[in-house]
């Protein structure tokens, strides 16, 4: 709701988080190509607690800042260059990509399928018009530690979007409490009137 206060709770050890972080990038950085063959998708989340513990009440973990967003941009690079490696030496058609949310980077993956599932997720998210003039520099999580594993990609910025069904009682009270500046438009979709609102934005590796 828009009046309820978000309470962020504190992350305790910190050292451990990060030790953690690195973990998980070592632990995910190897592609299943069995799985890869069979499923012909696969992804990578962030799966490190307490980022990834459901909240508890109205109270959150805030996203992940210093040194902790770093490692986890770090380790994503880590993997998407790993996977990238492999399948190459795979030789068959694939599409590998970096989803690095702006808003909430907690929610960033490393995404790749291959062969007939090559475009599966080519309209998964919306790009924006109007493209930054400084690209990923312009991001907030573009910084002197960062640079060295953002600035290796060129990047394009794009919208991750929902249509609300506004025949649906819930969709109409979820829009209704949308910061009116994430609704893009209106479209009619199988003859009901739908809400376009942006969820998120995300960086994609162009």
């Amino acid at each position: 709701m828009k009046n309820n206060v978000i309470r962020y709770r504190k992350i305790r050890g910190l050292n451990r988080r990060k030790r953690a972080i690195e973990q998980w990038g070592d632990n995910r950085k190897s592609l299943n190509i069995e799985l890869l063959n069979q499923e012909k998708r696969d992804y990578v989340k962030f799966r490190v607690q307490p980022w990834s513990r459901l909240p508890l009440g109205s109270s959150i973990y805030p996203e992940p800042t210093g040194d902790c967003k770093y490692l986890l941009i770090k380790n994503l690079q880590k993997i998407y260059q790993s996977w990238q490696d492999t399948l190459k030496d795979m030789q068959t058609p694939y599409y590998l990509q970096i989803w690095l949310y702006e808003e909430y980077i907690s929610q960033s993956q490393v995404v790749c399928t291959i062969e007939n599932y090559k475009d599966f997720y080519h309209n998964t998210f919306e790009p924006v018009d109007e493209q930054p003039k400084n690209g990923i520099r312009s991001s907030i999580h573009y910084n002197a530690n960062t640079e060295k594993y953002l600035g290796c990609h060129s990047w394009q910025l794009s919208r991750h979007i929902e249509a609300y069904d506004m025949t649906d009682e819930d969709s109409r009270e979820m829009v209704q409490e949308t910061d009116p500046s994430k609704i893009l438009r209106t479209e009619t979709i199988n003859g009901r009137e739908h809400k376009i609102v942006e969820i998120n934005k995300v960086w994609l590796i162009s």
